[in-house]
C-alpha cells in the first residue's frame, strides 16, 4: 500500500514538473513568435547607434565606438562617457512591460505614423537590431516601443520609474563630453596667460628637461607653479553655445577679451586654446575655442584655480 502511494506521489510530481516545462517553453515559444525583444545583451559588441527623429528636424545622431575606447558624435565630437553608458545600459536591459489594447494600440501605431525615434543599433559594424520609440506611456509607467514591422508595447526598465525617450537623445550637443581640458604636469609642455589689460601680469611657464621654468624669470615658487598645473586637471564646459547669433559672435570678437590661455599638451588633442570674455552674470564667463571656432560657457569656479597672475607664482 505504502509502495503504492509512494509511486503516486511521484507520478504526480513528475506531471506537475513536465506540464510546468511545457507551458514555459510555450510562453517563450509566443514570446519569440512576437518578437519583443528590444535589447541587446552584449553591449560591448556594439560598434554604432543611430538614432533618428521624425519628423526628421536635422541630422540624425550617429555615435561611433572608437577604438581608444571613447564614442564619437556624427565624426566630430567625443561623446560624454556618462551619457554613453546610461545609453548602453538601457539598450542591455530595456523589456517589454506590457501588450497593449487593440484601441491603445491603434492610438499609439497612429501617432507613430509620423512622430517617432528609430534607433538602429550595429555589432561588429553590421546593423543588428532596428526599433522604433513613440510617446511615453500614460502614469510615467514606461515608452512605447515597436519593431518596425511589429506590434507597439510598453517597455520598461527593471527598479526605474520614468520615461526611456530622454535617454535616446536627438540633440548633438546634449551628447559631448563636457571636459574640456584634461592635462596633467606631466604632459602639459607650456602655459601661456595673457591679460588683456594688465601686460604685467601675463606668464608662461613650462619645463626644460625635469624642471620648471618662467620667461624672464629666474627664480619663482616651484611649488605654486605645480600646483598651478595640476588644476588643468578636469575643467569643464558649461554648455556649448552653437545657437548663438552670428552677430552676437561678430560683436564680441570685435572687442578686446579680458584673459586668454593657451595650453600645449604632449597631446596635441589635449592642447587648447581659449579666449576668455566677461559677462554681467558672476557665476559664469564666456570663451571662444579659435581651435573649434566655438562659443562655450564656463563657470568661475572652475576658472578662478587657473586665473591667476604672475605675482601669484613669484617668490
Amino acid at each position: 500500500m505504502k509502495k503504492t502511494i509512494l509511486f503516486v506521489v511521484l507520478a504526480l510530481v513528475l506531471g506537475a514538473g513536465a506540464w510546468w516545462s511545457l507551458q514555459k517553453n510555450k510562453r517563450k515559444s509566443t514570446l519569440d513568435k512576437l518578437d519583443l525583444n528590444f535589447s541587446v545583451a552584449d553591449t560591448a559588441s556594439i560598434s554604432k547607434v543611430v538614432v533618428t527623429q521624425f519628423p526628421f528636424p536635422g541630422k540624425p545622431v550617429t555615435l561611433d565606438r572608437q577604438a581608444s575606447g571613447y564614442w564619437k558624435i556624427n565624426n566630430l565630437h567625443k561623446a560624454s562617457p556618462v551619457l554613453m553608458d546610461v545609453l548602453l545600459t538601457t539598450i542591455r536591459n530595456v523589456e517589454m512591460q506590457r501588450p497593449l489594447s487593440p484601441n491603445e494600440a491603434k492610438t499609439v501605431n497612429d501617432a507613430m505614423k509620423t512622430r517617432y525615434r528609430k534607433v538602429e543599433i550595429y555589432v561588429k559594424g553590421e546593423l543588428y537590431k532596428t526599433y522604433l520609440i513613440g510617446d511615453d506611456a500614460p502614469e510615467n509607467k514606461g515608452t512605447y516601443f515597436k519593431q518596425v514591422t511589429g506590434d507597439p508595447y510598453v517597455c520598461y526598465l527593471r527598479g526605474f520609474s520614468g520615461f526611456l525617450t530622454p535617454r535616446y537623445n536627438v540633440t548633438v550637443n546634449d551628447w559631448r563630453d563636457r571636459l574640456l581640458i584634461a592635462s596633467t604636469p606631466q604632459t602639459i609642455q607650456s602655459v601661456d596667460v595673457r591679460y588683456t589689460m594688465s601686460p604685467a601680469d601675463n606668464f608662461k611657464v613650462g619645463f626644460s628637461g625635469k624642471y620648471f621654468h618662467m620667461d624672464g624669470a629666474s627664480q619663482f615658487d616651484t611649488v605654486a607653479t605645480a600646483e598651478f598645473l595640476l588644476q588643468f586637471k578636469k575643467i569643464y564646459v558649461e554648455r556649448y553655445l552653437n545657437g548663438l547669433p552670428q552677430k552676437s559672435k561678430d560683436s564680441l570678437l570685435a572687442t578686446p577679451y579680458e584673459w586668454s590661455l593657451d595650453l600645449v599638451d604632449i597631446d596635441k588633442e589635449k592642447s587648447h586654446l581659449l579666449n576668455l570674455y566677461p559677462t554681467s552674470d558672476p557665476d559664469r564667463a564666456m570663451a571662444y575655442l579659435p581651435k573649434t571656432n566655438e562659443w562655450i560657457t564656463i563657470q568661475n569656479r572652475n576658472l578662478t584655480p587657473i586665473k591667476i597672475r604672475r605675482r601669484d607664482l613669484m617668490k
